[in-house]
Formats: C-alpha cells, structure tokens, sequence
C-alpha cells in the first residue's frame, strides 16, 4: 500500500485535490485576514515577508530540480521559464521594490492565469511526492502575493492597467514560443495544452489558441479592475 501511495498518480478533482484546495484557500485567507488587522508598518513588513518566502521557495524548488535531472531534461523541462515561475520573480519585486506595472501585471497574471494551475494542474505525480507539495506551495503562494496587492497595500488599478498586462503576458508568449521551437519545450504551453486545462477544451491546435483568449482575457481583467480601480477624489 505505501509503494502505491508513493508512486500514486495525480487525479484531477480528487479528494485530494480538493482537500489541498481547502487548506490553501484557508491559510491564504487567515494571512490577509491577519494582515488587515496589522498597522500599516507591520502590514509592510508582512509583505516582504511574504517576497521573501516566494524567492526562497523559488530558490530551493529549482536547485531541487536541478539536481534531479540531466541537462537535456532540465533543458525541456525545467528551466523557470514556465508563465509561473515569471511571476514568481515578479511577485517578489512587486512586494519588495513595488513598481506599479508589476503589481499590475501580478494581480492580473497571476489571479487569471495562475491561479487556474491550482484548479487544472498540469503534474503527474500525486501525494505524498516532493513534485507534489513543490507545485501546491509554489502556486499558492503565487495567490498568496497577487491578492496581498489590494489587500495589504495601498496599490489601485488605473483603467491602463488591464491592458497593458495584456500586452506583458503577450510579449512573454511571443519571447517564449521561438525558444520552445529551439529547445522542444513546452514553456507557457505554446506548443501543446495541458490535459483538462482551458486551452485543450478549445480544440484549437497551439498557438493559436492564444487568440481565442484575447478579448475574453481583456474583458475579465477590466471586470477584475471594477474591483480594484483607484476611485477618483
């Protein structure tokens, strides 16, 4: 039984799935409810905290996978050239050094495109595997650091934003896409959906079905921005 617990594979939607869903969800909202009850100074410090704990996280995933592998399969595979692992990076620096575009691009990237890893994850291995706990943890922190933009600090969206965050993740796709044709790759899925994911159930061959999502992409993060938008005095 504990050889095939080890080796299990991951099931979409399982109990197990759902029950690592509810404990991210839970831990996420006892963070930021915490944090609205901080002063300001505290409520920053909890911030780079929180940078600190993704490039960690970060750090210690990729040397992980480094070591597992030959150079070939990190090539293909592994390099952190995955949309997440930019926003990893980019959560930190919109904690840290809080420019406005990366906060942006944070709070929109990562609550449209991310977060939808936690819901259609693209692994094989499931409980207890190290790949396993890597991925939820690196995820959930990457929700983590996007909702913490409205809720700890004093960032507003303006009506530029959504677009121009569309325009960033655009420009990551068409970088992304002639290295994946050099390396075979697949980073940011540009030459293969994942299974169960959104970009599959639209049934048109990669690319291009990153045009499809366009209009629908704008028009979410304008609604998301209704939330967020910094309202006039």
């Amino acid at each position: 039984m504990s050889q095939v617990l080890a080796y299990s594979d991951f099931q979409m939607w399982s109990a197990t799935h759902l029950y690592t869903l509810v404990i991210i969800a839970a831990i996420t909202a006892g963070i930021l409810i915490l944090g609205k009850w901080l002063t300001p100074n505290k409520r920053h410090r909890l911030c780079q905290g929180i940078a600190w704990c993704i490039l960690g996280f970060y750090l210690f995933e990729y040397a992980w996978r480094f070591s597992l592998h030959p150079w070939e399969h990190v090539l293909e595979h592994e390099l952190p050239l995955h949309f997440c692992a930019i926003m990893a990076l980019l959560c930190f620096i919109a904690l840290w050094w809080e420019p406005r575009w990366a906060r942006s691009l944070v709070y929109f990237g990562v609550l449209s495109a991310s977060v939808q890893g936690l819901l259609t994850p693209a692994i094989t291995y499931g409980f207890p595997r190290v790949d396993f706990f890597i991925f939820f943890i690196s995820h959930g922190l990457l929700m983590l650091a996007a909702l913490s933009m409205p809720l700890l600090t004093d960032w507003k969206a303006k009506a530029k934003d959504p677009l121009r965050s569309v325009l960033l993740m655009n420009a990551y796709l068409v970088v992304i896409h002639p290295i994946n044709l050099l390396l075979g790759s697949n980073y940011g899925y540009t030459t293969a959906a994942p299974s169960g994911s959104i970009l599959e159930t639209l049934g048109t061959p990669a690319p291009w079905y990153y045009l499809w999502l366009e209009l629908p992409a704008l028009g979410l993060f304008y609604l998301m921005y209704l939330f967020v938008r910094r309202k006039a005095n």
